[in-house]
């Protein structure tokens, strides 16, 4: 396939999906016969037209991005903590010279592009909005769906030559699909994924100034109980997918992500997830090592599909710091003003969560392109 900047990728995908390695979650409803290239992305288009998401339900300032805030405290960090939005699920998170970036998304197809048609890497938009990433050595992947993994391959090879990319093993397949990326750069954290019932294994990076665990998560129904893009990538993809349910959902994963003194303590605490969950779902250890978790950041989309979100996850982590990601409309190009999701009920998610937070929190909701500074006590 080709990207928008017309550089040549290996050769076109027929299909919706990767039909020789993938194992996909299909209604019910639908013979095995009758699953053609069409049907999935003419049903996902519908799904969307229905609910609405391409439409706002208020504008926004632009996207360029904005000056730091010193607008959350605080760290038990010497250094301030910076996170910078940059949509749907992506933040770039430094203290000092360690940084870790969470999967960022600029292409923003629209409605009709992934409902029925092709999509692609927008290199253009991920040049233009993506910051200086030459120094981040980690990408953590939620999940697989094009919204979350598409524009990956691009920034791995361009933008972020250290960087490691660490998700599910459905993620890791998809990405195999781009031959200009080396295989030791792709690492599978299923394996090694906690829960709320059992520990997963720690990753350090940045010269031991940051860590973090995967955990076992899932992922809310898009709209009405439907579920897109729902499935697994069994084996290493030949090409990347050219539709959006090529980019199957995988194993959902959350992170708890910490920041690390010279001395080795833990001095700032995220817990990051990128879809809505029923909890227990995306928790972490319940018999956990007693340091505190500073900082949650939520996905409000699909928090009316889901049981107790984000009620369970608050009372269970009781954090200082809430800020809200994936909020605004992604079937609009970043150029445009920034408008959140018609289908998701603002109001609703904030008087819950407000209603859920410890005395004294503070919660944000931060612009693509706005840099929250966290300053140190």
């Amino acid at each position: 396939m080709r990207y928008r900047d017309g550089e040549l990728r290996r050769g076109e995908l027929s299909g919706s999906t990767l039909p020789e390695v993938c194992r996909i979650a299909q209604p019910a409803s639908i013979s095995r016969g009758a699953r053609s290239r069409w049907t999935f992305p003419l049903l996902n288009g519908l799904v969307w037209l229905f609910a609405g998401c391409a439409l706002s339900a208020s504008g926004g300032p632009g996207a360029d991005p904005v000056a730091p805030q010193d607008s959350l405290c605080c760290s038990r960090a010497s250094e301030a903590i910076t996170l910078e939005y940059l949509g749907v699920g992506g933040w770039l998170i430094r203290m000092g010279d360690a940084s870790i970036l969470t999967a960022p998304f600029f292409s923003n197809p629209g409605l009709v592009e992934v409902g029925i048609q092709t999509i692609e890497a927008d290199t253009a938009m991920i040049d233009r909005f993506l910051p200086p990433v030459s120094d981040v050595t980690a990408i953590l992947v939620g999940h697989a769906h094009y919204d979350h993994l598409m524009d990956i391959p691009y920034i791995l090879r361009r933008k972020a030559p250290r960087a490691l990319m660490y998700g599910s093993r459905t993620a890791v397949n998809l990405v195999h699909g781009d031959v200009g990326i080396a295989p030791a750069r792709l690492r599978e954290m299923e394996s090694i994924a906690g829960s709320a019932a059992a520990p997963g294994e720690w990753v350090s990076i940045a010269d031991g100034r940051i860590r973090f665990m995967p955990l076992l998560s899932g992922h809310a129904p898009h709209f009405m109980g439907v579920q897109l893009y729902r499935g697994e990538v069994d084996r290493p993809a030949i090409d990347l997918p050219d539709r959006a349910g090529g980019w199957l959902e995988g194993q959902t994963l959350a992170f708890l992500i910490d920041f690390l003194s010279e001395e080795g303590d833990v001095v700032f605490r995220i817990h990051y997830q990128d879809a809505a969950s029923t909890p227990p779902a995306g928790f972490p250890p319940t018999a956990g090592d007693g340091i505190p978790v500073d900082l949650v950041i939520l996905c409000p989309p699909g928090f009316e599909e889901v049981d107790d979100y984000p009620e369970g996850i608050l009372r269970a982590l009781s954090p200082r710091l809430v800020m809200l990601g994936h909020w605004e409309d992604f079937f609009r190009p970043r150029t445009e003003p920034i408008r959140p999701l018609r289908a998701t009920d603002f109001d609703e998610f904030v008087a819950r969560l407000e209603g859920a937070m410890a005395p004294g929190a503070e919660w944000k909701r931060p612009e693509p392109g706005e840099v929250v500074r966290i300053g140190s006590r």
